[in-house]
């Protein structure tokens, strides 16, 4: 077979072979370093950067043609350079930029296609759609309930973003930090949180990354809380009360008064307020209505169901109290209700109000009287203020069930008894109050106006007491003694004792009718200065009778002439007087004469106790003799007969006769007395006329003269 082509056969072969090598050379015109099929450039360029490098051969002029989009290219130099900022956002990946480039030189010509693609940069931030969210959740949800879902978008290609929520009180929290769902994290409650306002943000970067470039953004997250219906209906006022996760509302019940075999046209008035319930669930407010449960017997009352008011169909005819059970309820959902009492009070119906005695009152108190102390009525009395009121329903005007108050103002009280009290400190001045009486039996009242004014306190004194002493001393009775001001003074030409005491206002106030220590100290004081007086006294006396011995002789005498009277087995009689009214102004003719029998009178009445010159049970006599009966026993008749040396013999005598014998001292009655009877008797001098200072025995002696006066007839006067 002769495999050697044919004439035609090879012309065909040598043709082709011809344009393949003139393609090949026109292909070697120009082109890409690489010839790469797509070129990647990125986005946010410069205007005139390059593209893509041309390679060219020498001679060969390249130029572009046509490109998609127009206008993006040019070429510079044999340099593909960019006429605009490329922007991969709106830049289509599928249909990449395309570029056709002519390339000739004399003889051949070729067109090199450039396919040009942009490629992402992490230029944009993410974006929510939204600058705030608002979302809802149920109160009490359980932990992990999702709330809802919030993305953000970034246009950039291959960002990914990371979420963080800010929760005021970690409320709320998210569920990855790439998965923006909203958990419940804690227990919600409707009253106590009813909106929580949170930030949401999102950024292209790990949260805490370093990147050189990192976009954020952020939007308001608002979640409200959802009042669910758990709770039933709350009679008001209650006092609400927490029980682990629940609240209850707890209600004392009410209180009020109808009148016995009457109607009252009007709702009845209750306390703490009128009857009323509102839904425990406040965000829901849902319709309330009332019935009664039990207590309304013969359908004496009748109740509002969409108000709680309660009225009378029927007078009341029994008088016990009467206890209505009321319910509350929901009407769109009966199953929450609550129930309550109403106490009502069967009273007589009262015409008269009660009143106060008057329609003001005035008072006063000290400044520094101190808390709980009586307001006095006057400045200069201390006698207690006390407001009192009547009621005309009571035939004696008074009524028990009567209550005292102040209306207005902490400073001052008022106790059941009308007695006003200060109850906290208050400065000087003038403090206008108002008063109300009440009847507690149907709340009744008047008002009256009281005026407290507060004066100065009393300034602080010190006591002080002064003791000057004389050969003479006498001493005052009369004693002022009262709550403000104790004193104790001693008068006499040449002694003066004064012992002023006054309240001192320092230091802790006192309540009324008490003394503080300063007060008693100077009392104590006053009566040690008294008891050191009385000593000197008795000194000086003792001292002026020893320093006259016949003066002691006359005492030693009378001593004598007791001890004989009164020597008899039967002992003294006690609580007897006599007195020898009808010889008291003769005159003497034994051993003591009247000089010396006044003498003696002076000298017996230095020595004599208080209590013998001015008992308060037995009467002083004036006569200038009188014959006292003791219960001492007789004196020492060996030790006084030594003293009276040369004198004679004292003998007694108790007579109506006149004896001048030598050796007898004698006492003249109107009657005889008898000896044995063991009187022991004592000469009490008549001290009537001695010391003008002795007002009170003064007064006492004369209404003795009046009495023995009186008894002449008798000759003999005796108090027991």
């Amino acid at each position: 077979m002769d495999l050697r082509p044919k004439g035609s056969a090879v012309f065909f072969v040598l043709l082709v072979l011809f344009s393949l090598g003139k393609f090949s050379e026109a292909q070697n015109l120009c082109s890409v370093p690489g010839n790469l099929p797509l070129i990647l450039v990125l986005e946010n360029n410069k205007i005139g950067d390059v593209v893509t490098e041309l390679i060219v051969q020498d001679g060969v002029m390249a130029s572009i043609t046509s490109q998609d989009p127009e206008g993006f290219f040019s070429i510079r130099e044999n340099n593909l350079v960019a006429e605009t900022v490329l922007d991969y956002e709106t830049f289509n990946p599928d249909k990449p930029h395309e570029v056709n480039i002519a390339c000739t030189k004399p003889g051949s010509s070729f067109t090199l296609n450039v396919k040009i693609a942009v490629e992402d940069v992490n230029d944009n931030p993410p974006v929510f759609t939204q600058s705030q969210y608002s979302l809802k959740v149920d109160e009490l949800s359980k932990v992990d309930t999702s709330v809802g879902l919030i993305t953000a978008t970034d246009p950039d290609k291959n960002d990914r973003l990371y979420y963080q929520l800010d929760s005021p009180e970690g409320e709320f929290a998210l569920e990855t930090s790439f998965n923006p769902n909203i958990l419940v994290k804690t227990l919600l409650d409707y009253d106590k949180v009813k909106e929580v306002t949170m930030t949401l943000y999102v950024q292209d970067t790990p949260i805490g990354s370093t990147a050189e470039v990192s976009h954020t953004a952020s939007t308001t997250v608002v979640v409200s809380i959802i009042d669910i219906d758990n709770r039933p209906p709350w009679f008001q006022p209650c006092t609400e009360t927490e029980f682990g996760t629940s609240k209850v509302c707890v209600s004392s019940g009410y209180e009020g008064n109808v009148p016995l075999n009457e109607q009252m046209t009007d709702p009845l008035s209750l306390k703490p307020g009128p009857l009323m319930a509102i839904d425990g669930d406040k965000g829901r407010n849902e319709p309330i209505g009332y019935a009664f449960l039990a207590g309304n017997e013969n359908n004496i009352f009748k109740i509002d169901s969409d108000t709680g008011s309660i009225t009378m169909q029927r007078p009341v005819d029994v008088s016990g109290p009467i206890v209505l059970t009321v319910m509350a309820f929901q009407k769109e959902n009966a199953d929450q209700f609550a129930t309550t009492t109403v106490i009502l009070t069967v009273v007589i119906t009262s015409k008269f109000p009660p009143t106060f005695v008057k329609s003001s009152y005035e008072g006063f108190i000290s400044e520094d009287a101190g808390v709980d102390s009586l307001v006095l009525e006057s400045k200069t009395s201390n006698r207690p203020l006390r407001v009192q009121a009547t009621d005309e329903d009571f035939s004696n005007g008074y009524n028990p069930n009567l209550r005292f108050e102040i209306v207005d103002g902490a400073d001052f009280s008022i106790t059941p008894e009308g007695f006003i009290l200060m109850a906290s400190t208050v400065s000087q001045g003038t403090v206008n109050l108002e008063m109300r009486v009440v009847d507690t039996t149907n709340d009744e009242s008047s008002t009256a106006s009281l005026t407290v004014e507060v004066t100065p306190g009393v300034p602080t004194t010190t006591p002080a007491t002064t003791i000057v002493t004389s050969p003479v001393i006498t001493t005052d009775s009369t004693a002022n003694t009262n709550l403000t001001d104790i004193s104790t003074a001693t008068s006499h030409p040449g002694v003066t004792t004064t012992t002023p005491l006054a309240p001192t206002t320092g230091g802790q106030p006192l309540k009324t009718g008490e003394f503080s220590s300063g007060d008693m100290a100077a009392v104590g004081a006053s009566l040690a200065v008294v008891i050191v007086l009385c000593l000197v006294c008795i000194g000086l006396m003792v001292h002026r009778i020893k320093g006259h011995n016949a003066d002691w002789k006359k005492l030693s005498e009378a001593s004598v002439f007791r001890s004989t009277l009164g020597g008899g087995s039967g002992g003294p009689k006690e609580g007897v007087q006599y007195s020898n009214e009808g010889f008291q102004h003769d005159d003497d003719s034994g051993s003591l004469n009247s000089k010396l029998a006044a003498d003696l009178e002076n000298k017996l009445e230095s020595g004599l106790k208080p209590q013998q010159r001015r008992g308060s049970e037995q009467k002083t006599m004036t006569p200038s003799a009188v014959l006292q009966t003791t219960s001492s026993p007789p004196p020492d008749t060996s030790s006084l007969a030594e003293t009276i040396d040369s004198e004679k013999e004292v003998k007694p005598i108790l007579t109506k006769e006149r004896r001048n014998e030598e050796g007898y001292k004698a006492v003249w009655f109107k009657q005889d007395i008898d000896p044995n009877t063991k009187e022991e008797v004592v000469i009490i001098p008549d001290t009537g006329e001695v010391d003008g200072d002795h007002e009170e025995d003064d007064d006492s002696e004369s209404e003795n003269r009046s009495g023995l006066d009186s008894d002449d007839d008798e000759g003999l006067t005796s108090d027991l």
